[in-house]
This record gives structure tokens, C-alpha cells and sequence, in this order.
């Protein structure tokens, strides 16, 4: 209880008697409205730390240290005046704390110092373990920090699906999620500004496109290349791409597929001149082989070898043995032409004659059945 006398100093002072009935007079005003009114004691009625009970709220008030102003204290029409206690409090208004560092933690546990809550800035909440600033909340959103991993928990909390941050990033990427979950398939591509969507796996792999298999039997989603006739209605979007090029089946409820088995693939010309064929699409071409030279080795027999026309002897002529002529003695003359003899005065003499020569030019064969490359047999598929 505040008491209140002249010079506002306790206790009452000793005095005249009007003087100190006045005091008490004044005290037992205070007691009455000072302590519980509806309008606020005037700073001539108050003094420091004197309490008061604002009827107007029913709030239980103190006059501040220096004489200047109450404060509210609590409810009176609340459990403790409303007050929250030490252990276990329920707080219902604004809790105002300090800002802090990652170094002094304003709200954290009393055994832990290293892990709470900060604020590093206005409009900013960060969260610190182990003495690190790990992640934070701001007008952007929520950032992870230092490549720290997103973990999100399967249903017995043992394993995990994680999403976190390349090791290094030239600038920001922001990856807008689709406004819908797509269709059965889909897959999930970006427009290559960050924004993404969901998209059918045939665009993905379109209809129609042919691919090499290194097995014997097709992929789900693939048929064989095998020229047979399948349903126009069971493979649509394949139809809807290739039609009757080939082959329209049985002409209403089929189609063919393309029948690459055996089969080397070609480009389609298309107009460059290449092939040279002015060939169209889907058109099959025989084997050939590009024209091309060999050469050829000949061997020539004339018959007779040798020949010889016996004419009568002359005595000026004279058989030189060793030099396989005849010498005319007349003249002196040697002649060559006589490729044998026998004897003086009789010679064998070579004459011109018709001969017979004859030519034979054999080439072999070579190669098999077909003109091919080096190759290895894989089985062409198709998808539907």
C-alpha cells in the first residue's frame, strides 16, 4: 500500500493535528480511489510503485519507477492475473525476443547453445545447429544452406528420398513445378526456363520412330519390324503416323508394318541425287554392283614352231658352221637367213608363210550370292 501525505514521504510525519488528520484523510482516499477507479490518479495522487486497479478493463496496473506512468500488470479477471508461470507457460499475446546471433541464440534449449532460433535480419528467421547457420525463412521463401539435403521420411522413418544442391551452380535456378500431376506415362520435361510440365511419352519417343535391338524379342511399346499386319485400332498413334505406306492389310481394320528383316537401311535421297534413282520413300532396291575393270593375263603358241623349204644346191655358197649362215663366194656376202643345213651345195632356207597363232584369256570368279558389307544381324523394332 502506497501512503500519501503533503510531501508525499512515508510514514505520516508527526504534526499538528489538523495536519496529520489531513494525512490520514488522504490515505484512506487512496485506499479507496487511488487503488481501484475507473479513471487514472493524477500524478499529484500517485507516487512510485503504487498500484492501482483499472475499473475501466479490470487490468491490475503499477506506476513506473519514476513517477511518470502506469504499467499494466495483468487481468483481473484471469488465473494469476493472466500471467504466464515459470514452469510450462501459455503465453496468448506477442513474445517479443532479442534478435541474436548464431553465436548467442535467443531462443534455444537451456543445455544446448549451439542449436535455436536467430534473426539475422527484418523479415528473416534463421535456424542454427551445432553453431551453424543451416537454413532460413524470408520474404523468398525457405533456403536450405551448404548443400544441406531436403530429407523427406518413408512411412517407418528408416529410409529416406533426399533432393539437394549440385555441388556448384553458375547462377540461380528456380524450377517451376506443373499445375497438374499429368497422365499415366507422362514424362516430365522443361521448357528451358525452369518451368516444367508433364508430357506423353510418345513425344518423348514419337510413333513410328525405329530403333536397333540387341534381342530377339521386342520392348513393351515396340513391335518387330517384320512387315506384318496389326489392328488400325489397338496401334492408333502408330497409324496416325505411318498409315498404308507399308502396306494397308486387309485394307480396312489393319496396316502393315515396315518388313526390315534381312534388310540394310538407306537414306532417303529425297532429292539430293545420291542414290541416283529418283527412288521414293519406303521403295526397295535390288543388289547391285558399281561397273568396274579387271585385267587378264594371255598366252599366244604358233603353229608350226619352225619350218624350212630345201632348194638345189650351189657351189658359191659356203656353210659357215659357226656362225650359222652362208658365205657367197662370188660376192662375199654372208646371209642369215638360213637356219640349217646340210652340207655345201645344199642348204635349207627359211621363206615367208602364212602362220597360225592362237589366243586363250581365262578370268575367274570370285564373291557368292549377294553384295554385302561386314555385318552383324540385330533385329529392327518399331514404336507403337
Amino acid at each position: 500500500m502506497s501512503f500519501v501525505n503533503e510531501t508525499k514521504t512515508t510514514p505520516i510525519q508527526n504534526d499538528t493535528g489538523a495536519n496529520v488528520r489531513a494525512d490520514i484523510n488522504s490515505n484512506m482516499a487512496a485506499i479507496y480511489s487511488l487503488n481501484a477507479s475507473s479513471s487514472e490518479p493524477s500524478a499529484d495522487s500517485s507516487v512510485a510503485r503504487m498500484i492501482w486497479a483499472d475499473e475501466t478493463n479490470n487490468e491490475l496496473k503499477i506506476r513506473n519507477g519514476t513517477n511518470t506512468s502506469f504499467i499494466t500488470i495483468g487481468s483481473l479477471n484471469e488465473t494469476n492475473l493472466g500471467l504466464a508461470l515459470k514452469a510450462s507457460p501459455t503465453f496468448t499475446g506477442n513474445v517479443g525476443v532479442p534478435a541474436g546471433t548464431v553465436s548467442s541464440l535467443p531462443i534455444r534449449r537451456s543445455d544446448d547453445t549451439n542449436t535455436g532460433i536467430f534473426f539475422s535480419a527484418a523479415d528473416t528467421l534463421d535456424i542454427a545447429t551445432g553453431g551453424t547457420r543451416r537454413a532460413h525463412f524470408d520474404t523468398n521463401g525457405i533456403t536450405i544452406r551448404d548443400r544441406k539435403a531436403l530429407r523427406l521420411r518413408d512411412t517407418s522413418n528408416s529410409n529416406f528420398v533426399a533432393i539437394r544442391a549440385p555441388d556448384n551452380v553458375a547462377s540461380d535456378v528456380t524450377l517451376t513445378l506443373p499445375s497438374n500431376d499429368g497422365n499415366a506415362n507422362d514424362v516430365l520435361q522443361s521448357d528451358g526456363s525452369g518451368n516444367l510440365s508433364f508430357t506423353a511419352l510418345p513425344q518423348a519417343v514419337p510413333s513410328g520412330t525405329v530403333h536397333l535391338f540387341a534381342t530377339t524379342t521386342a520392348p513393351t511399346g515396340y513391335l518387330e519390324c517384320d512387315g506384318s499386319a496389326v489392328s488400325r485400332t489397338t496401334y492408333a498413334d502408330l497409324f496416325a503416323i505411318i498409315g498404308t505406306t507399308w502396306g494397308a492389310g486387309n485394307g480396312s481394320s489393319t496396316f502393315n508394318l515396315p518388313d526390315l528383316r534381312g534388310e540394310f537401311v538407306r537414306g532417303w535421297d529425297n532429292g539430293k541425287g545420291t542414290d541416283g534413282q529418283g527412288r521414293s520413300f519406303a521403295s526397295s532396291q535390288t543388289d547391285s554392283n558399281k561397273e568396274h575393270n579387271h585385267t587378264a593375263t594371255s598366252t599366244t603358241s604358233i603353229s608350226p614352231s619352225d619350218h624350212n623349204h630345201v632348194f638345189p644346191g650351189d657351189d658359191n655358197l659356203i656353210f659357215a658352221n659357226g656362225q650359222g649362215g652362208w658365205t657367197d663366194r662370188r660376192t662375199g656376202s654372208f646371209n642369215y637367213d638360213a637356219k640349217s643345213q646340210s652340207g655345201n651345195g645344199r642348204i635349207y632356207r627359211t621363206s615367208d608363210a602364212t602362220l597360225t597363232a592362237s589366243t586363250s584369256t581365262s578370268i575367274a570368279n570370285d564373291g557368292g550370292s549377294e553384295a554385302r558389307p561386314r555385318n552383324i544381324a540385330m533385329m529392327y523394332v518399331i514404336k507403337t
